[in-house]
């Protein structure tokens, strides 16, 4: 009797430990899997994917949530701003791809760090190379208006699957706020709001500033993108001026120039006519095609009595920077040092 029950008892004992192993086993199970997860931020974008159209007739308006994986390690960084910011923010280490141009002729000086062979050049800022996006296995992709394109979101898809594309252009309309929240964007996804709030409140900072001098500054000033000879002016309301003009509030010597991405297109003719106290000359063919032409265009005969000219104040601005790496909180704080050395 006593035996049957001491081998009653030893079965029930071998029974509860038998249990209490598979429930340990159940529990491991799940904290491994929520260990595994990886949490996510909810970004919002909202811009215009271009067609074959260059008129933008055929444009898809992209409006969407994505879910992006918090402090993703593998970022490809297609926009120069959003890579400055990124690098400020200490974060370099995230990238592992970027377009540099051919032996990294594209980057400005400011973004020299990027041009070691650790990180993967995707081609230019136009034309990507998606062998190389592929290669990069990234979880997320930042884009801004250069290559948010149709086709380009197609590829994306092909080479990185999981890839999460955000959106880091700048609203022309909304200038200033648009980049702030780009720049808040990325503080979200890595962890880094204070550092990205501490950005945006040294930008409007620098803004206020420079507001007050140009509020004393009663020169005319007119801003001209040079390419190869050919000359545009850039006007409130337009993708230089209005950073120029409205943000900074420089005063154009034409209000009326046609907004456009391109500018107006202007001759000596027109300078000469408007004659402006000041000139910002941007020299887009020094930079794309290696062909630098500002003085040689701005030093002729017709222009020689334009107060500009007369009085030496043509400014050359850094191509790298306005033309290829604008519209980042970062960024634009580089700009406005620039033009400190109008408004001395």
């Amino acid at each position: 009797m006593k035996k049957s029950i001491l081998v009653l008892l030893l079965s029930l004992v071998l029974v509860l430990a038998a249990c209490g192993n598979n429930s340990n086993n159940d529990d491991s199970g799940s904290k491994s899997e929520k260990s595994g997860s990886k949490d996510t931020v909810k970004i919002e974008n909202n811009y215009e994917a271009q067609g074959k159209e260059k008129d933008g007739s055929d444009a898809k308006k992209v409006k969407e949530t994505v879910e992006v994986p918090k402090n993703p390690k593998n970022a490809v960084v297609l926009d120069y701003g959003a890579l400055n910011d990124l690098k400020e923010m200490g974060l370099s280490s995230k990238v592992k791809a970027l377009p540099k141009g051919e032996g990294g002729k594209s980057l400005p000086d400011f973004l020299d760090d990027f041009k070691s062979d650790k990180y993967l050049n995707t081609g230019n800022l136009k034309q990507v190379n998606f062998d190389k996006v592929a290669e990069a296995k990234p979880e997320v992709i930042f884009i801004s208006g250069r290559t948010a394109n149709q086709k380009n979101l197609d590829e994306f898809k092909k080479a990185a699957p999981k890839a999460k594309i955000v959106y880091m252009g700048t609203d022309d309309k909304h200038y200033l706020k648009s980049m702030k929240e780009n720049t808040e964007k990325l503080g979200k996804i890595y962890d880094k709001e204070d550092k990205a709030k501490s950005l945006t409140k040294k930008l409007d900072k620098k803004v206020d500033v420079m507001k007050d001098k140009t509020s004393k500054f009663d020169k005319k000033v007119m801003y001209l993108l040079v390419n190869e000879g050919e000359l545009s002016t850039f006007g409130p309301g337009s993708r230089f001026g209005g950073l120029v003009f409205d943000t900074l509030g420089f005063k154009p010597v034409d209000k009326h120039v046609t907004k456009g991405p391109h500018g107006q297109n202007v001759n000596n003719e027109y300078i000469n006519k408007e004659n402006p106290d000041v000139i910002l000359a941007m020299d887009r063919g020094q930079v794309v095609s290696n062909n630098a032409t500002a003085k040689k265009t701005l030093n002729n005969d017709v222009l020689k009595n334009v107060k500009a000219v007369k009085d030496h104040k043509i400014y050359e601005l850094d191509p790298k920077l306005w033309y290829f790496a604008s519209g980042s909180t970062t960024t634009t704080m580089k700009q406005i040092d620039e033009l400190e050395e109008v408004v001395k």
